[in-house]
């Protein structure tokens, strides 16, 4: 197979994703770096803030990330006095998530940094143009599952 018969991957929606993921992420980043905080602890913050006493695997399924990656990610926060991890009474399999007051307090903090970094993607994108792209990705994640 010579270049030229791959020159048609350029088109691929998981390398062009990934690629925009990366970027996303790094600009985000750049926001929420005076709060000490990275994109991916921000949303697991975020997301354990708005489901407490959530599993490992309900944030995973949430996030659609694996559990591993979670748990190393939660691990992170734990040892920032974010979060604890205590087994659910009901079932000691099962160990639940929550945010802890520095976590709400870190989160807060966050927050206006994030809101500044998602205003400038949507103000360059223009409403209409956003509101069509996660609609978009809405679409891609259905087709795929």
């Amino acid at each position: 197979m010579s270049c030229s018969d791959l020159s048609g991957a350029r088109r691929c929606a998981c390398g062009n994703l990934r690629r925009t993921t990366r970027s996303i992420t790094q600009f985000y980043d750049q926001f929420l770096l005076k709060s000490g905080l990275r994109s991916p602890q921000f949303s697991l913050l975020l997301n354990i803030s708005l489901n407490e006493n959530i599993s490992v695997g309900e944030l995973g399924s949430i996030l659609l990330m694996d559990q591993t990656t979670v748990t190393r990610n939660i691990e992170m926060l734990k040892k920032n006095g974010y979060v604890t991890i205590i087994k659910d009474p009901a079932d000691a399999r099962r160990k639940t998530i929550s945010i802890t007051e520095s976590g709400a307090d870190k989160l807060a903090e966050s927050m206006p940094l994030w809101e500044q970094a998602q205003s400038q993607i949507e103000k360059g994108l223009g409403t209409e143009r956003y509101r069509d792209f996660l609609k978009t990705l809405k679409d891609i994640t259905q087709l795929v599952q």
